[in-house]
């Protein structure tokens, strides 16, 4: 630690301590008060949102009291009755969805919404039919979904009950009442039933289908407990909150507030705490930067320029007094002089070395690339060229050997053997002529006799070439090219040799049953040409690369299907030395399409 550091922390020390002891003092002592407000506060709004409730619970069943009591209800006259149902669904708009009567074998006799039927078992028939009211459970009305309660009282006369008077009642009023309660910005009121299922909330859609029963006030207020705690909800909220069960109606009331919104006095405190704190440290750390700036100058400027020095932009320190650090500057600076001259002439050599290096360097990179590349091309070339050469050599072998060895040879058996000297004859002719092509083609020395041509003329000829193989093969080959089709300015035999590549790709990769369709079409100033095939496909990572000298989609070692990779490579450079690509799409097991465009000619 620097001498600057360990005066500016003896400061701190000394003001720090004592003021955060006077600092957290001052809060403990205020955290109860706080605390005993946030609790009332809670209290008060359960209270209220509880008296909210009984008042409007009171004044539905004191209209059912009233309702059943009335001699209207025994009135045979329905109209009569219609009206008068009518003056309490009026004057409270929305709160009674309906008024129905029954007899005491649970048949609807009356209904505003001219509903009948039987509700013998229900649960609000069978307790009114005991001589009580009886509040139901909140459930989601059939016809609107939305939550409601139905209040029943027995229909008296002289003493004796003579049927059930039930009110379904929507509970929408009296949310509204609930919400118009203040309980702070993130306070959240909501109203289980026994069960933990959530019967008022906020957000209506989730009312009944939502249960709650791990939440840890729902927990104590289901067994009927009132109290206040602080937990963490169901959405991970910590909160404190405050929990009211109400036994005349069988519901849970919870109040939760943002426990960070219900103690902001606390962090008010704590904010003007820390306000106070940080003035006074400001204070004392100024008054120590000043002090220990005077003390720790010269010092520090020694400390400077000997980082200079070891960076190399030293600059000579000015002495600022004639005292014993004075002295040492003096000297410090001869010294920082004659070592920063040593310094650069050893760099200016280091440059020289090192850029000699870099290069050497560059260039024996640049060398063994370009030898792995010859070295991979002779191996590859070795490779497949023996293979090539091998297999046709080995068949002319034995075929001559047979016609040495046999005096008698019948006539179809020579010709037939014959037939395959001549044909690997070709094969290697094709293969040394390939080889030949793609020389001039990487030489750039393809010479082009550039006529009209006709592709419907050209695809016969190619399709000639290899017309018994794809019978041989069951493959189904077909030409789609309009007869009135415009020629094209190109070589037609280096066409024909393109054509013959992309036929001969296609016939190795389709299956036996398959199809390739040679096709053309006119586009604007050029023809369109296109061969796809119902082959095994290519995948994405190798289109890239089968236009490269003898590459295969199967490696050379093991590859299933003859031939030396150079077909598509010479028909690229053939196309390309037209001015135009060769472009392809594929996908595995859907086929291959290959298509080119050439200049129609004139």
């Amino acid at each position: 630690m620097s001498i600057r550091s360990e005066l500016i922390f003896f400061f701190l020390i000394i003001s720090v301590i004592p003021l955060s002891l006077v600092v957290y003092l001052s809060y403990e002592y205020s955290k109860e008060p706080i605390s005993d407000s946030v609790i009332a506060n809670l209290r008060g709004a359960t209270e209220n949102t509880g008296n909210a409730i009984d008042n409007w619970m009171d004044a539905r069943k004191d209209d059912i009291r009233v309702i059943s009591q009335s001699r209207i209800v025994n009135c045979t006259e329905k109209k009569q009755l219609y009206e008068y149902l009518g003056t309490f669904e009026n004057e409270y708009q929305g709160v009674y969805r309906e008024f129905f009567i029954l007899d005491m074998s649970g048949n609807i006799t009356f209904s505003t919404l001219s509903r009948t039927g039987n509700e013998g078992k229900a649960p609000y028939f069978t307790e009114a039919a005991k001589g009580k009211m009886y509040i139901s459970d909140v459930s989601l009305s059939k016809s609107t979904n939305s939550p409601e309660l139905i209040i029943t009282n027995p229909i008296k006369k002289n003493g004796t009950t003579e049927g059930i008077l039930a009110a379904r009642v929507s509970m929408e009023n009296l949310y509204r009442i609930i919400e118009s309660i203040d309980i702070g910005r993130s306070g959240k009121v909501f109203i289980v039933n026994n069960k933990g299922d959530i019967i008022f909330q906020e957000n209506r859609s989730g009312i009944l289908l939502t249960n709650i029963k791990d939440n840890f006030a729902v927990k104590e207020v289901t067994y009927e407990k009132n109290g206040i705690a602080e937990y963490v909800n169901n959405e991970g909220e910590k909160v404190v909150a405050s929990y009211y069960w109400l036994p005349l109606y069988r519901w849970g009331l919870v109040v939760e507030k943002n426990i960070d919104e219900a103690y902001a006095g606390f962090l008010t405190l704590g904010r003007q705490m820390i306000l106070i704190s940080s003035f006074a440290v400001t204070g004392v750390v100024f008054l120590a930067i000043i002090i220990s700036r005077r003390l720790t100058q010269p010092i520090k400027s020694l400390e400077d320029g000997a980082l200079g020095l070891v960076e190399g932009n030293f600059k000579p320190i000015p002495v600022s007094s004639r005292n014993e650090i004075g002295k040492l500057t003096d000297i410090f600076n001869e010294m920082a002089s004659e070592l920063l001259e040593i310094r650069k002439k050893l760099e200016a050599k280091i440059e020289i070395a090192n850029k000699d290096l870099e290069e050497k360097n560059r260039e024996l990179i640049v060398a063994n690339e370009e030898l792995k590349k010859l070295d991979e091309l002779k191996s590859d070339f070795i490779s497949l060229v023996s293979h090539e050469l091998k297999t046709p050599l080995s068949a002319v072998r034995i075929s001559a050997e047979f016609l040495e060895s046999q005096g008698n040879v019948d006539t179809d058996i020579k010709k037939e053997l014959l037939q395959i000297i001549i044909r690997n004859i070709d094969r290697q002719t094709r293969l040394i002529n390939d080889i030949l092509d793609l020389s001039k083609i990487e030489a750039g020395k393809l010479e082009l006799q550039l006529n009209h041509t006709d592709i419907n003329e050209i695809s016969k000829v190619a399709l000639e070439t290899i017309g018994q193989l794809a019978l041989k093969k069951n493959i189904t080959v077909s030409v789609n090219i309009p007869e009135e089709l415009s020629p094209v300015m190109a070589d037609r035999d280096k066409l024909i040799i393109v054509l013959n590549n992309l036929f001969e790709n296609a016939l190795k990769f389709t299956p036996a049953g398959g199809n390739i369709i040679l096709s053309a079409k006119d586009d604007g100033d050029s023809i369109v040409v296109s061969m796809k095939d119902t082959g095994i496909g290519i995948e994405k990572e190798k289109l890239d690369k089968i236009f490269d000298k003898f590459y295969q989609v199967d490696s050379s070692s093991r590859r299933k299907i003859g031939g030396c990779g150079l077909g598509l490579s010479i028909s690229s450079g053939i196309i390309k030395a037209h001015g135009s690509e060769i472009q392809v799409e594929s996908e595995p097991g859907k086929g291959s399409s290959f298509s080119f465009r050439l200049k129609k000619a004139g």
